[in-house]
């Protein structure tokens, strides 16, 4: 592994529910990186806000649904919302035929999932998801994974990583 401050020192830090603490040798590595004025205030407040939590968005064919859900719920995951959605990707459009007469649907009927987990846990649930809504086929859907900046649960005023867990 190589590392990218000054002194070829690896940056060291400690991780804690209230932000990230470097240890002194780490300290002075960024200060070099980051000039010697101040006491790393700046840094400290971009670090303490880094978030542990990740939102799952998949998006699915509707009749892999139960079997996307099931797998979730074995997994432990806690919480998700699933909405009935419709859209279209690459393919545009499904032809069928009704009654004999050719039909185009530009607005193909999906299932979204919405799922906020902890960060170690967001690779596995990624690949459960794929796993189980995968047919092999065009239109399987897609899967998004964006960072949340902060949670808050109404009833009990938690926050954080307390609301999901």
């Amino acid at each position: 592994m190589e590392s990218c401050w000054p002194d070829n020192s690896i940056l060291n830090a400690k991780a804690r529910s209230d932000g990230i603490f470097f240890n002194s040798s780490s300290q002075r590595a960024l200060a070099a990186l980051f000039g010697e004025g101040g006491d790393n205030n700046n840094l400290w407040v971009m670090m303490r806000n880094i978030s542990r939590m990740k939102k799952v968005e998949a998006i699915v064919r509707a009749e892999r649904m139960p079997i996307v859900k099931e797998k979730l719920r074995q997994m432990g995951i806690g919480g998700m919302t699933i909405s009935t959605v419709s859209g279209w990707s690459k393919q545009r459009e499904l032809h069928l035929q009704w009654r004999g007469q050719p039909v185009a649907y530009d607005l193909l009927p999906r299932v979204k999932f919405e799922i906020v987990v902890p960060d170690e846990q967001t690779d596995k649930v990624v690949q459960t998801v794929i796993e189980s809504a995968r047919t092999g086929e065009h239109g399987d859907g897609v899967v998004f994974v964006s960072t949340i900046e902060q949670a808050f649960n109404i009833a009990t005023l938690d926050k954080g990583e307390k609301v999901i867990i």
